[in-house]
């Protein structure tokens, strides 16, 4: 017998300050839970505009856990830390845990006693449960992703051939590729994403206005919804266009890093592009309207909480098991000496690139010739010359840093090796930021320091300066050439209140010269 609501679900998430997977998700379970007569609260350890969609609907939304003052049904945990912040907090409360990816340390399953079930999204995520966090296989759920069919309807008929194109991005590897093989096709394409500061608030407004779209994981489930063709792809890899005879087997892997396998490259981008069918996408959009529609999923997400709910009240966890799996949480995650937190290695691990010697680069880059500046403007193809890590989507001036490290590779000329270097860039300044401080790192070894400031009082801020440097006399010809850029400082629009872009900058390049 199902528990009758309403039920009190509190959703534990990370965040709620971009338009990341799980904060979508998050919206959509709360909105549908609250459809469906339940009372949903949600807990993120920092709030945004997607929590005040939330708020808006009448759902409380809150960042302290302590602020929630009635007791929880159950707990819908989507992340490791924040979930075991919730289950502290109502121990006497079952939890689910849903684990949403398959690499982040984040989505990594906390081991915790009032922890009834593993939730997984898709295929990919299951075997990181069972294979590396060792769950036994009768404690983990598959349960595929949906999207709400009321909110992303469907659009018009797609025409013979694709004439509009969208790639998402939320991260900037494959766009190249991508932009390159629309032109061959005479496709006109369009970039969207928190990575390039166009981030989407109503993607179901936006998909219907594309004939294909570029993309991956819930987006692509949406877009597909929605009566477009989509070619499953982002930065980590191509997967191909989805299709009727594929769509079974890649939604069982989220349309995600499972499926992601074949190098992204112009000419494999272009025989996706090839493969466009509006008869076949029309099939695709109609499977994925019956089998991934948001009201299935609620039914079997709701059979799970009252599983759960009975079974917790039939056989509760034992004080002493609650207190002791929470005191391992605590020794696994919280700082100590070695290991250090997850995201302080990554940190750690990216610095130790800086220092190091980098492998010499695919020879499919032009050499940079001396005394000829590289412009990094999106119209003069920059990435046939310097191959770039740790920068945002490249600009029609240039391109950002995003984060803390960013490198530049390029091939030197075998005539002769460069003695100096010069860059012009784009400090992020503003006025309620005077100051950005940049390490320059060349072949792993740091060069210099510099602390930009406005050239002149008054002055306009984003305005480019020249940045001069000598050169390493172990600079030899036809090698390789790595500048690394270590941005003390980063900051985004959205911190400064300039705009709803999150991304983390730092230095924006427009040119690079290296002076013989």
């Amino acid at each position: 017998m199902i528990i009758e609501p309403p039920l009190t679900v509190l959703i534990a998430n990370i965040y709620l300050t971009g338009r990341s997977g799980t904060e979508v998700v998050t919206r959509e379970v709360a909105f549908a839970l609250r459809r469906a007569g339940h009372r949903p609260i949600v807990y993120a350890a920092g709030l945004g505009p997607i929590a005040q969609e939330i708020q808006a609907r009448g759902i409380p939304v809150t960042d302290d856990i302590s602020t929630i003052a009635a007791d929880v049904d159950i707990i819908h945990g989507n992340h490791n830390q924040v979930t075991a912040i919730a289950a502290a907090r109502f121990p006497n409360a079952p939890a689910l845990y849903f684990a949403h990816d398959f690499t982040a340390w984040h989505s990594a399953p906390p081991f915790l006693a009032n922890i009834w079930k593993y939730v997984a999204v898709d295929d990919t995520v299951a075997e990181r449960l069972q294979f590396e966090a060792g769950i036994p296989a009768d404690r983990i759920v598959t349960l595929l992703n949906a999207i709400d069919t009321d909110r992303f309807a469907l659009g018009p008929p797609l025409p013979e051939r694709p004439r509009r194109a969208l790639a998402f991005a939320k991260n900037v590897q494959h766009l190249h590729a991508v932009r390159t093989a629309c032109e061959r096709h005479d496709i006109t394409l369009d970039v969207a994403g928190g990575i390039v500061g166009d981030l989407v608030n109503e993607p179901e407004l936006l998909l219907p206005q594309y004939d294909l779209l570029f993309t991956s994981a819930l987006s692509a489930l949406e877009a597909m919804a929605c009566g477009r063709a989509v070619v499953v792809c982002d930065g980590r890899g191509l997967a191909g266009m989805a299709r009727s005879d594929n769509w079974d087997a890649w939604r069982r892997r989220n349309f995600g890093l499972g499926v992601l396998q074949r190098r992204l490259s112009p000419d494999a981008i272009s025989a996706e592009i090839d493969r466009y069918d509006a008869i076949d996408a029309a099939e695709v959009t109609r499977k994925t309207r019956q089998e991934a529609e948001m009201a299935r999923w609620l039914d079997a997400c709701l059979s799970l909480y009252d599983e759960a709910i009975r079974q917790h009240r039939a056989a509760p966890p034992i004080a002493r098991d609650l207190n002791l799996s929470l005191a391992r949480h605590m020794q696994t995650w919280l700082p100590k000496p070695e290991p250090i937190w997850p995201w302080m290695t990554e940190r750690e691990e990216l610095l130790a690139r800086l220092a190091q010697p980098i492998e010499p680069i695919p020879i499919e880059l032009k050499s940079v010739k001396l005394d000829e500046p590289v412009s990094l403007a999106q119209a003069d193809d920059p990435e046939s010359f310097v191959r770039l890590t740790g920068f945002s989507a490249i600009e029609q001036w240039g391109v950002w840093t995003v984060g803390d490290l960013a490198t530049v590779e390029c091939t030197l000329p075998v005539e002769a090796a460069p003695t100096s270097l010069r860059l012009s860039v784009v400090p992020f300044l503003y006025r309620r930021r005077s100051k950005v401080a940049v390490e320059l790192f060349v072949n792993g070894m740091k060069a210099e320091r510099r602390l930009f400031r406005p050239t002149v009082r008054g002055a306009p801020l984003f305005v480019p300066q020249d940045w001069l440097m000598t050169l390493p006399g172990e600079v030899v010809p036809g090698s390789s050439l790595t500048i690394g850029f270590r941005i003390e400082n980063p900051a985004s629009p959205v911190q400064l209140g300039l705009s709803s872009d999150d991304r983390r900058l730092g230095l924006g390049l427009c040119q690079i010269e290296l002076k013989q």
